[in-house]
């Protein structure tokens, strides 16, 4: 595959991914393709806001495609990211644009990551921004199978299997296993975005989670620190082991923290908690305390 050299060479959508995420063209490699990881995780969010605005558009076409134009003019014009269907999906399309060979992984029979082949060797890793972990680097799974992704108390390890080509995905909060997220996958097997389909179907039902809660997460660097909404609840977890948890307790609190805590002014928060009250959930009437998903 050739090496991009210019942006007159990539689509208008890929340059503009590029801009928002503010990663220059480069040749492809690790330490590129780390560039881009690290910061994509502090530009896009992963945030559920842009699923509870498409819950009827998805029930009237009984499918989601895959669309990467339509992604990055939601970067721009809502501030917006998604969870892993959306934003990986698009990162498989930028990262091929760029000169990787990638494909999809499926963790635990829901959740899509990255395999992306570093260009002139055989190693593949796991790349992985549609996730409210810290995937700041791609994961070296067949030539440092002890790597930790780490950062305030958000901790995952990738452990191979018992058979070659198979791994299984560990989360821990705060030293805490997540046995809800405990996922398995084989790399030996070659997916194509449609085989996700029921996967998505189940993620669209009434009473999933994503569809009866509200969720963004935002890792922010240079403040040391990582944000996570939910429902009416902002954790702050900060790199030194600190978090902060603050109750909101209404509309205008929600407005002012996506405003200035998460620093995504475009993000409708509005409409997504409309949508949540007409499936008959109100954030502001839970018991103010973030559940294991964290």
């Amino acid at each position: 595959m050739n090496i991009v050299q210019s942006q007159g060479q990539l689509p208008e959508w890929a340059n503009n991914y590029l801009q928002y995420i503010q990663v220059p063209i480069r040749e492809a490699s690790l330490e590129y393709l780390t560039e881009i990881c690290t910061a994509h995780h502090q530009r896009v969010p992963f945030e559920n806001i842009t699923t509870l605005l498409q819950y009827q558009e998805y029930h009237q076409k009984g499918r989601l495609e895959q669309d990467e134009k339509r992604f990055v003019d939601q970067l721009w014009q809502l501030n917006a990211g998604g969870t892993c269907y959306m934003i990986n999906s698009s990162l498989h399309q930028l990262l091929n644009q760029l000169g990787f060979q990638t494909r999809y992984a499926l963790l635990g029979g829901g959740h899509v990551g990255l395999l992306v082949r570093i260009p002139g060797g055989q190693e593949e890793v796991y790349v992985d921004c549609g996730n409210s972990a810290p995937f700041f680097e791609p994961v070296r799974l067949e030539t440092d199978p002890e790597q930790v992704s780490q950062y305030a108390g958000i901790e995952i390890r990738l452990r191979p299997g018992d058979e070659p080509g198979t791994y299984t995905y560990y989360r821990y909060v705060d030293g805490r296993l997540i046995t809800e997220l405990v996922w398995s996958f084989d790399t030996r097997v070659t997916y194509q975005f449609d085989d996700f389909q029921p996967a998505i179907a189940n993620y669209f039902q009434p009473n999933d989670l994503f569809t009866s809660s509200l969720r963004c997460q935002l890792w922010q660097l240079d403040q040391q620190r990582s944000l996570s909404l939910v429902d009416n609840v902002l954790s702050i977890r900060h790199a030194n082991g600190k978090v902060e948890k603050r109750i909101l307790s209404d509309l205008s609190e929600l407005r002012e923290v996506i405003d200035q805590e998460f620093r995504l002014p475009k993000l409708p928060i509005e409409d997504a908690v409309r949508v949540l009250q007409e499936l008959g959930f109100d954030i502001f009437k839970g018991s103010g305390i973030t559940n294991s998903l964290e």
